[in-house]
């Protein structure tokens, strides 16, 4: 069986977790087997049965000539692209010159289209991922060398092929879980409410951008060494009960009456059946001042309750606890033009009076929190 470097298992895995590993890998691949240009790509299946390109990495010196190479390459105008994601094996090791899915005319525009932008033929291992996405290491020869994937070439991907399989799968979860985490973490920011988790030992893991201000702002709640820690001895002996589970509701209030007010829940955290990595004592805190008010964007109110952008000012001015004639006295016009707009409020959004409009306001996706 044909050797490669002893280097290139060690890199192929540590890209899983370090992405800018990927181009040290490509680089001892290309030293391996002596050729111009070496890339992985990963492509999902797209209308017509064309594979696109969603995600790529090459070797350095291709970095250096990636304007060169993307010019035709990596374009809809290489029949490359065109050949059908599926169905195909779990594994192919597979050439152009090899490759039955060209035709003549496929053949000339691909060595065409490769010479312009200083490439010679390609040979490759290709891994399918799910239905829709498949794995390709690709190895371009350059301009002047027109051989096809040699003996030595293919033992050698025949070796690898295994282990880039199942690093590619694994790259691709870890991908997905991160992404979703990021998304979930965007989702969180966007509500406004304070939520972070920690373990029994009040050990923070996780907080999301309105608890980090809020633990800046340090005047109910802050963190010491990495751990929560309430600024009065009343609280943080309260705050201690909720994550040790020895309150009846699994809630508590911090400050009050002429102090700032901070109401938290605790929600323990149940973990997959036969899954590690997170503490087994992990509890959600949501976190929230009374005090803040909600805003609504009347132009949100507008859309949303279909009324004139005068009328969502209103109906804004409401949800947030001002008055009739409060929003009256800023607008300029008279108590009675206002209940005169208040009364199509009420009509437009099917409430029945000022309290029943409140909460279908509430109700609704309008309502952004002030910062903490």
């Amino acid at each position: 069986m044909a050797a490669i470097s002893d280097q290139w298992i060690g890199a192929l895995y540590g890209a899983i977790e370090e992405p800018g590993r990927w181009v040290a890998l490509m680089d001892l691949l290309r030293r391996d087997f002596q050729v111009e240009c070496v890339a992985a790509q990963l492509l999902v299946a797209a209308r017509g049965g064309r594979a696109l390109p969603v995600w790529g990495t090459r070797d350095s010196h291709s970095e250096r000539h990636g304007r060169l190479h993307d010019s035709w390459a990596n374009t809809p105008a290489n029949p490359r692209f065109g050949r059908p994601i599926g169905p195909m094996p779990e594994t192919e090791i597979l050439s152009d010159a090899r490759s039955l899915a060209y035709s003549s005319q496929d053949r000339r525009r691909l060595s065409d289209g490769l010479a312009r932008c200083g490439l010679g033929p390609a040979f490759w291992m290709s891994h399918r991922l799910d239905k829709d996405h498949r794995f390709t290491l690709i190895f371009h020869r350059n301009a002047d060398d027109r051989r096809d994937m040699d003996p030595r070439e293919e033992a050698m991907l025949t070796r690898m092929a295994p282990h880039m399989q199942q690093a590619a799968r694994l790259w691709m979860r870890m991908s997905e879980a991160e992404a979703k985490a990021e998304w979930l973490a965007q989702a969180h920011d966007a509500t406004g409410t304070a939520m972070l988790a920690c373990d029994r030992d009040l050990r923070l893991h996780w907080c999301n951008a309105p608890a980090r201000a809020m633990l800046a702002q340090g005047d109910r709640l802050r963190l010491r060494h990495g751990h929560l820690a309430a600024v009065g001895r009343p609280d943080h002996e309260g705050l201690t009960a909720l994550v040790e589970g020895r309150t009846d509701r699994g809630v508590m209030a911090m400050g009050g009456m002429d102090q700032t007010a901070l109401h938290l829940r605790a929600s323990p955290f149940t973990p997959m059946p036969g899954r590690s990595g997170l503490p087994r004592d992990l509890l959600l805190l949501t976190i929230a001042r009374p005090e803040d008010a909600v805003h609504y964007a009347p132009e949100d109110l507008a859309l949303l309750f279909g009324l004139t952008i005068t009328e969502a000012a209103l109906a804004s001015c409401i949800a947030a606890g001002g008055s009739v004639s409060e929003f009256a006295a800023a607008r300029g016009i008279t108590e009675g033009t206002a209940r005169l707009h208040l009364k199509r409020v009420l009509a437009k959004t099917g409430a029945g009076r000022q309290s029943e409009l409140v909460r279908r306001i509430a109700g609704s996706v309008a309502g952004a929190r002030g910062a903490l």
